[in-house]
């Protein structure tokens, strides 16, 4: 069993007309107003830890696109078990707070404004937490482009383990890119790590995903070696020799800058990888 949050055993009072609706809710993080969008299990029982999955959306998008897309689709899967509360994060345009409340908003990202957004993501974690029955030991992040980032991000300033309140335990990215979110931090600890790439990305180039993996590669005692680059079906690399409950796995797929990459025998095959890689913990 895990470290239980503060919500275990209580009813929460997040009232629960603003959650599953795709409605945002409203949240103070490094003194921005900022808004988040929650889902949690129909069946939830407050006796029954959880894990937390947040979904940090790309530039351009919005937590509201993220609910639709289900989490990045984890929730479709997810939800078969009733194991797992999903978060979405809402970004910043220029240093401010996005407020778009269509599918999506032009501009709305994740710059490193001062570190006002793994603020947000702290901000995010504890409401849930203090509201909800989480298993601190499972929660877990992903995103694409700069979303991606994002959750790289997370990685570093948030390992399991690490001097915050909360942390990672595993991170999934899509096309992502190091540099965009990171702003001054250099990933020191461990974290399972999940990354993959389409071939033919114009937009954040395949050789980033390859060097994200491989600092995680070496943070986690794996040995490295060129990931297999795909030319039909996708193909994940898994990584020897990582410390035990740190693995890390590369996916490359052929196809562009995208966190739904080309569809094998008529189904998404990136969702049940990245199920698969989260539900090892």
């Amino acid at each position: 069993m895990g470290t239980l949050s503060a919500g275990c055993g209580k009813m929460p009072t997040i009232a629960a007309n603003m959650y599953n609706n795709g409605n945002p809710i409203s949240i103070t993080a490094a003194n921005k107003q900022r808004r988040y969008i929650l889902s949690v299990p129909a069946n939830y029982d407050n006796n029954k830890p959880y894990r937390l999955v947040i979904a940090w959306h790309q530039l351009d998008g919005n937590d509201k696109q993220m609910y639709q897309q289900n989490y990045y689709w984890l929730k479709d899967i997810a939800d078969a078990a009733s194991s797992t509360i999903f978060v979405a994060p809402n970004g910043e345009k220029n240093g401010t707070p996005c407020t778009g409340t269509g599918n999506g908003e032009s501009g709305c990202g994740w710059p490193d404004s001062s570190g006002s957004n793994v603020a947000l993501g702290d901000a995010v974690v504890e409401q849930v937490e203090q509201n909800f029955c989480i298993d601190k030991n499972k929660i877990f992040a992903n995103g694409w482009s700069y979303g991606g980032s994002m959750s790289y991000r997370t990685a570093c300033s948030r390992p399991l383990g690490g001097t915050g309140t909360w942390g990672v335990r595993a991170v999934a990215i899509y096309n992502g890119a190091a540099q965009l979110s990171a702003g001054n931090c250099t990933p020191s600890k461990a974290v399972a790590f999940y990354a993959s790439h389409g071939t033919n990305d114009n937009v954040l180039q395949y050789s980033g995903g390859v060097s994200m993996a491989q600092t995680y590669a070496k943070l986690n005692g794996c040995t490295w070696k060129e990931p297999t680059s795909a030319t039909g079906n996708h193909v994940c690399t898994n990584f020897m020799g990582c410390t035990t409950g740190y693995p890390v796995e590369f996916c490359s797929f052929v196809g562009p800058h995208t966190p739904d990459p080309p569809q094998e025998g008529g189904k998404r095959w990136q969702p049940a990888e990245v199920w698969k890689f989260f539900s090892q913990f």
